[in-house]
């Protein structure tokens, strides 16, 4: 169709030049079938309910979560900040997003204190099946991590405590609840379990997770426990520490295995894992009737010239292989080095001060929406974490690329 010029007869049969009748409305339809096409790759969060009132709302949702990733990758951790870092960047995302200004610090921070942290969790955990699909036989390890700066002094000094799950082999986050402020990790990790997929994997969890409750939940959704045994459950601690003690080196166990001796950062360290399939030595049969197993993690290390032995305890609700075993106690701390540790000191994290609301859950969400995105990103092979960011900081267009042509890759592999 012929395009109509500025000076000619509006083809509404108004009369009027087309610059007086119809064009500001042709421009801004033109903008917002654009704009759509665009933002077509966030499919999955555009469901996402927006709480506000429509009087006065100048931007759509998706804007706003976009602009906040944009914040993110640049090191912002505050809103306050953020929304400095939109407006010096102002004629650069009235051209991506066709918007007339950049946001307020109150508009960001009103909009993630009421966006529901449920309802984005659910839609934040289903784009993750989108992208992983479904797995079995995987490792889950769930952990806690606070967020410091967000400690509320009024409140009686609350510090807000994220509680995260975390596929060991990829490396992703797969979903998280915060722990409220009158409860604990204990009574937050049954939550967890039930959004994310527990089906045919391995749940890790420290020794906080070692509950009776806990391991009768993991069975009832069909997944399988490899936890941790400390002074938390001292009798069941007492009889795993008996049992090896009496049988690790004197007869044969169920599984036996011995690593080659690794030498990292002028420390040598080897590793024996033993497993018994024999779980008559529990004394509270009732209490763990869900362990088919129990395991030993015999740690030696020299350092300096010095040889310390340190020996981790483990029960099981199958008879776990060898080779599992292994992976599902090595694997376990990857969230704490490859999630949590990056999470606050590359994406500052822990000096984010937002707690209005539902703020921490929702600000938690994003970063790991972010977190994730990165993982995912090949465009710039096989470089770090770190340097990842850096390239994003010092050119927006890889930001673009993440954002709008990354994603649709994602979902299609």
């Amino acid at each position: 169709m012929k395009k109509t010029g500025r000076n000619e007869k509006c083809s509404c049969e108004s009369g009027q030049k087309y610059k007086y009748c119809c064009m500001e409305d042709d421009i801004r339809r033109r903008k917002e079938l654009e704009k759509e096409e665009r933002v077509s790759v966030y499919n999955r969060f555009s469901v996402i309910r927006d709480p506000r009132d429509n009087r006065g709302k100048k931007y759509l949702i998706m804007d706003l979560l976009i602009m906040v990733i944009y914040g993110i990758l640049n090191g912002y951790e505050d809103f306050d900040n953020l929304a400095d870092f939109l407006h010096l960047n102002e004629k650069y995302f009235k051209k991506l997003l066709l918007i007339d200004k950049t946001p307020s610090h109150d508009c960001l921070s009103h909009l993630f204190a009421i966006i529901d942290a449920k309802e984005f969790m659910d839609i934040f955990v289903e784009w993750i099946k989108e992208v992983v699909g479904q797995r079995q036989g995987s490792i889950i390890a769930l952990d806690g991590k606070a967020i410091k700066s967000a400690r509320d002094k009024i409140n009686g000094g609350n510090t807000p405590y994220i509680l995260s799950a975390y596929l060991s082999e990829i490396g992703i986050s797969i979903g998280q609840v915060e722990v409220g402020k009158k409860s604990n990790e204990i009574t937050a990790i049954p939550e967890l379990l039930k959004i994310i997929d527990v089906k045919g994997n391995f749940i890790t969890i420290d020794a906080v997770g070692t509950q009776e409750n806990i391991t009768r939940k993991i069975v009832s959704l069909g997944g399988h426990f490899v936890l941790k045994v400390k002074g938390n459950q001292k009798t069941l601690m007492n009889d795993l520490q008996t049992y090896f003690y009496n049988n690790a080196d004197k007869t044969p166990l169920a599984l036996r295995e011995k690593t080659k001796p690794e030498k990292n950062h002028g420390r040598g360290e080897y590793r024996e894992y033993y497993i018994s399939h024999n779980v008559g030595c529990i004394t509270n049969k009732e209490k763990w009737d869900k362990v088919a197993s129990i395991g030993m993690v015999r740690v030696h290390r020299r350092i300096e010239g010095k040889i310390s032995v340190n020996e981790h305890y483990y029960i099981m609700d199958t008879k776990i292989e060898i080779g599992m075993f292994k992976k599902c106690t090595r694997l376990h701390w990857n969230i704490e080095c490859g999630l949590h540790w990056r999470l606050d000191v590359i994406m500052n994290e822990d000096h984010s001060r937002n707690r209005m609301g539902n703020s921490i859950s929702n600000l938690s969400i994003i970063r790991k929406i972010v977190f994730n995105l990165i993982r995912l990103d090949t465009s710039f092979g096989r470089i770090s974490f770190k340097k990842k960011m850096s390239r994003y900081r010092n050119n927006f267009e890889h930001i673009e690329n993440l954002i709008f042509n990354m994603l649709p890759n994602v979902y299609d592999s």
